[in-house]
């Protein structure tokens, strides 16, 4: 029995741990004003760890919006772009908190919708956005509202145009013809400046 209890409180204790450490944040494409009882799609991100797609399957997304006891939920689609969906959406007059729904992750807070109105988006905790420069840049045109990591950022410029060099006149050796003339001047000029500098004769 005591060997079942230890093996059972093992399990219970690794069943969370499976996720331990593993958080997802929901990015908001631009939202426009919502209008009651209107139907209106945005789309959203969720990325692991705030900065690329989640590994595996990732389950059902979407947006929650909870309004005193009243909550409403609504079901995402997935797009084209890795970790890209939209949700659409009709909520009647009043002030709704925002959840991102992000699968197996926990909910994200996303901020306060007023309808009429617009969505006030919380701003993301920075020690929610970890890794950046550890992982791959996936995206092309459409992509989240994410700073490229410098080895994205690298990859994508242009390599810079091979400089041309002068070659150095100074470092090859002169013709034996032009030696042998700077010689023969040079010893010129020392017989004439030794000549004109000698003590006249003796008289």
């Amino acid at each position: 029995m005591r060997i079942l209890a230890l093996i059972c409180a093992f399990l219970l204790v690794s069943a969370p741990a499976a996720h331990a450490g593993g958080w997802a944040v929901t990015y908001v494409d631009p939202v426009p004003s919502i209008q009651p009882s209107v139907a209106h799609t945005v789309g959203y991100w969720v990325l692991q760890h705030g900065t690329h797609p989640a590994s595996g399957e990732l389950g059902k997304t979407g947006l929650r919006f909870q309004n005193g006891d009243e909550s409403r939920s609504f079901a995402g689609v997935a797009l084209a772009e890795p970790a890209h969906y939209a949700v659409t959406f009709a909520l009647p007059a009043g002030t709704y908190e925002v959840f991102g729904v992000q699968g197996w992750f926990p909910e994200h807070a996303l901020g306060t919708l007023t309808v009429p109105g617009t969505l006030q988006v919380k701003p993301v905790d920075p020690q929610m956005v970890q890794g950046l420069d550890d992982v791959g840049w996936p995206w092309q045109e459409i992509a989240p509202p994410l700073p490229k990591p410098s080895a994205a950022v690298t990859s994508a410029s242009p390599a810079p145009a091979a400089a041309v060099v002068p070659d150095d006149a100074s470092g090859k050796p002169l013709p034996v013809w032009l030696v042998g003339l700077v010689v023969v001047g040079a010893a010129g000029l020392f017989f004439v400046l030794r000549k004109r500098l000698r003590p006249s004769g003796r008289r």
